[in-house]
């Protein structure tokens, strides 16, 4: 590499050029090393490469550049192939023979990854964890590649309207695993941008795995296609504000009797930049007591319970929630929580959204500790093989299979960029024997914040995914 960029001209040029130059070459170099072109391909397709305009002036130099978005990517792919290594996953044995012969490999280096090995062939069921954790991205990748003309023929029934939801949380999916480029979405593109009159109208019985169809429709705009020049954004502001009206004059406290419906509302008015005044925004979160008593609270779903935390945490410096309705709120969401996992209901089923939006609210209050001793990737992770098995897309397809596939992912997703104790050592239970778990649990260093690998980190109070 430094021969490389010695060559390289350090004049001002085009970003995706150089980006290009780079990634060129060190395909190149990955493929002498016996890796497979495609992935080093995808890898290098990456949503962190793209250089974000409050990055620009950070990133100088093709150098610096390289240092800071692409290096991480390639520890990235070498701790994938040995990981892959150590499960026995794809067959990865002649790549890190050659690593080792090139000297990327110190000797004492592949002398503990072959004592690892030996530990995982006395821990079958660690081994079959870690080899079932690798390969979930493979898997829906593989499910919904296989599906994809089944998922693009979603977009030619006759009333897409009724298929909205399905489609915005098919696309959820996709978008999550970077396929978009694979999927041909123009036929929702031309009804979202040809029927707004169709999609852009609130519906009853909403829920975290139905959302509200001018939701879907102004989300999958704002994603597929320009969303202030190819949709009248002032009817849809518009829209908006006759919702709030009718929000407002149908409840009496509509966070708590329509969390569901307020939610999308506050989501909706972000994208298109409808800014509410600090006395709307009070109206939505009016506060009356008897809504906070237990036997109104335990209707509620444990995701809606969660919600409700977090617009208040989102907008405390409009509406303040006092800790005594808190409270009520985390000691309702408390008793969802088992040693079978976390329940949508005290009484109901234990499912990904509800250990989702628990997960998140214990990380969003520092409170990970009290989730210390549940099993819960256990549980995301059969859940995902389960519903991978029997989901169907088709125009019958469920769409709380669908919903529970894309909260499954966001809750490995937490697992995996909250870097704390709490979640690493969850991990280290999992995936790793006995003695490495320990060694890991006992570690002084679980966190790295100097590693050169990436740090994606979840945003504490939205969710949202930091790169």
């Amino acid at each position: 590499m430094n021969s490389f960029f010695e060559k390289m001209s350090l004049e001002n040029k085009d970003l995706k050029n150089e980006f290009q130059e780079i990634r060129n070459f060190l395909t190149t170099e990955f493929v002498q090393l016996d890796f497979e072109k495609d992935y080093i391909e995808n890898k290098f397709a990456d949503q962190f490469l793209k250089i974000r305009k409050d990055e620009i002036d950070t990133l100088p130099s093709p150098m610096i550049r390289y240092e800071k978005k692409i290096v991480p990517i390639i520890y990235e792919i070498f701790l994938e192939k040995i990981v892959n290594y150590l499960a026995d996953y794809g067959n990865c044995a002649p790549i890190i023979l050659n690593l080792k012969s090139k000297g990327f490999l110190p000797i004492e280096f592949v002398i503990e990854l072959k004592n690892i090995k030996d530990l995982y062939e006395k821990s079958p069921e660690k081994l079959e964890n870690l080899r079932k954790y690798i390969q979930i991205k493979d898997k829906i990748i593989q499910k919904f590649i296989e599906n994809k003309t089944q998922i693009e023929r979603l977009e030619d029934l006759d009333n897409p309207t009724d298929k909205l939801q399905l489609l915005y949380l098919i696309y959820r999916v996709v978008a999550f695993f970077h396929l978009q480029k694979i999927f041909n979405f123009s036929h929702i593109e031309l009804f979202l941008k040809n029927n707004i009159k169709d999609w852009l109208v609130s519906i009853p019985l909403i829920t975290l795995k139905n959302p509200d169809l001018y939701f879907c429709g102004t989300f999958l705009a704002k994603q597929l296609i320009n969303l202030e020049k190819d949709i009248n954004i002032e009817k849809v502001r518009k829209f908006l504000s006759n919702l709030y009206e009718e929000s407002i004059d149908e409840f009496e406290v509509p966070i708590i009797e329509a969390t569901d419906r307020v939610y999308y509302f506050f989501k909706s008015t972000e994208m298109v930049k409808l800014w509410l005044s600090n006395e709307q925004i009070s109206k939505l979160l009016k506060i009356n007591p008897n809504f906070f008593e237990t036997y109104y609270l335990k209707n509620l779903e444990t995701s809606q319970l969660v919600v409700i935390l977090k617009i208040f945490k989102i907008l405390e410096n409009v509406v303040k929630l006092d800790k005594e309705k808190e409270t009520a709120i985390i000691d309702e969401i408390e008793k969802r929580i088992s040693p079978e996992g976390i329940k949508q209901f005290r009484d109901g089923f234990v499912s990904s959204e509800a250990t989702y939006y628990v997960l998140f609210l214990n990380y969003m209050r520092n409170t990970l500790d009290k989730l210390k001793d549940l099993n819960l990737l256990e549980m995301v992770i059969s859940r995902i093989y389960r519903n991978l098995e029997i989901i169907d897309f088709s125009s019958d397809t469920n769409l709380d299979l669908v919903s529970e596939l894309f909260y499954s992912c966001e809750c490995l997703k937490l697992f995996n960029c909250i870097e704390t104790k709490q979640t690493i050592i969850h991990l280290a239970k999992y995936l790793f024997p006995q003695k490495v778990a320990t060694t890991i649990m006992n570690s002084e260093l679980l966190t790295q914040k100097k590693a050169r690998f990436r740090h994606l980190k979840v945003n504490r109070i939205t969710g949202d995914t930091i790169y």
